[in-house]
């Protein structure tokens, strides 16, 4: 536990979920934007397209605050962009919307992890030059 900066973790967790939901509700503004109803926004966003979209955006969301978490620490970038990670599956748990294919839970929560851990990798390459 001496390696693991609570901090860095907590910031890292804010900047994967508010990131996802900003950048979930920047796309929904500007499809709303182009005169399209609320109604075929949803529809839009819960197609195949919109779940892949989705996904990609999320992912890179937690891949973001696993490379914040890391650069913050310093120390053990792996770990804490693994944490980040972490928190974002049990607050997807809780926020769990019902009803969505199987494939997108699977493929979401499949990816979470690595793709926290990929951003404390980055971090800590960039902290180390040459690794």
């Amino acid at each position: 536990m001496p390696d693991i900066k609570l901090k860095a973790v907590i910031v890292g967790a804010i900047v994967d979920n508010v990131g996802t939901m900003v950048v979930m509700l920047f796309l929904m503004t500007a499809l709303a934007s182009q005169g399209i109803s609320q109604d075929e926004v949803i529809a839009r966003m819960k197609s195949q397209s919109g779940l892949l979209l989705n996904l990609i955006l999320g992912l890179g969301c937690t891949f973001l605050g696993g490379y914040v978490a890391g650069r913050m620490a310093r120390r053990s970038e792996v770990l804490h962009g693994a944490l980040v990670a972490g928190i974002g599956m049990v607050l997807a748990l809780i926020w769990r919307e019902s009803g969505l294919p199987p494939w997108y839970d699977i493929i979401g929560f499949a990816g979470m992890l690595p793709a926290g851990m990929f951003g404390g990798h980055i971090a800590r390459q960039r902290r180390t030059p040459g690794s």
